[in-house]
């Protein structure tokens, strides 16, 4: 079976999916690739991988794509970095993050692009001191007390509560979690399965 994953799904999302399959069918043999969705994408297309996790919805000819889940967008701040008042709410607005610094995305991502619209809509003009390419950093960053990542609910499985804070930004903004698979082909009980086991590593995240 050939997965690809973007990063932000392959550090605890995608160990709980394999370890599900693995119960049932401990005999496959699994390789497993972390790409950015284009090259994802373009694996897919070339039927160079069985399926592929990502989170923006890529219209393709030559893919099926299948939806999972509704992530979201939270807020991971270090220790300390918010008022207790909002510590209390659990909750924070965009407006609340134009007073303290906050990590950008980069714009080329694609929920990078949704964060950076929900910003505009909202009227909230943020100057990133520091800009990250993956959820990781940013949240790598957080833990050093370096400002607020914003990330999807996936990434903030691995936050270390010890360190930072974990709060739902208001309005939300959605992260769609797609299954992708070349299409024409036969349905595959093994990766029919494994997405399966995928979607119940999802649903553990809250």
């Amino acid at each position: 079976l050939r997965v690809l994953t973007i990063l932000a799904l392959s550090y605890e999302i995608l160990p709980h999916a394999i370890k599900l399959f693995r119960v049932k069918h401990a005999d496959v043999a699994i390789t497993v690739k972390a790409l950015h969705s284009p090259q994802i994408v373009t694996a897919l297309a070339l039927q160079e991988a069985d399926i592929g996790f990502m989170f923006s919805p890529m219209v393709h000819s030559a893919l099926d794509q299948e939806h999972l889940i509704d992530g979201r967008m939270v807020c991971i701040a270090p220790k300390g970095m918010l008022s207790a008042r909002l510590l209390k709410r659990g909750s924070v607005t965009l407006g609340d993050l134009s007073k303290v610094p906050v990590i950008g995305l980069d714009v080329m991502d694609p929920v990078g692009r949704s964060l950076n619209q929900a910003y505009r809509e909202a009227g909230v003009g943020l100057q990133f001191a520091l800009t990250v390419q993956t959820y990781h950093s940013a949240l790598a960053l957080a833990h050093h007390g370096l400002g607020i990542a914003v990330v999807d609910t996936c990434t903030a499985v691995s936050a270390d509560r010890t360190r930072v804070d974990v709060l739902a930004l208001e309005p939300a903004v959605p992260v769609p979690i797609k299954a992708l698979r070349p299409a024409g082909r036969p349905d595959s009980v093994i990766v029919r399965a494994f997405v399966r086991c995928f979607q119940q590593a999802l649903a553990h995240t809250g």
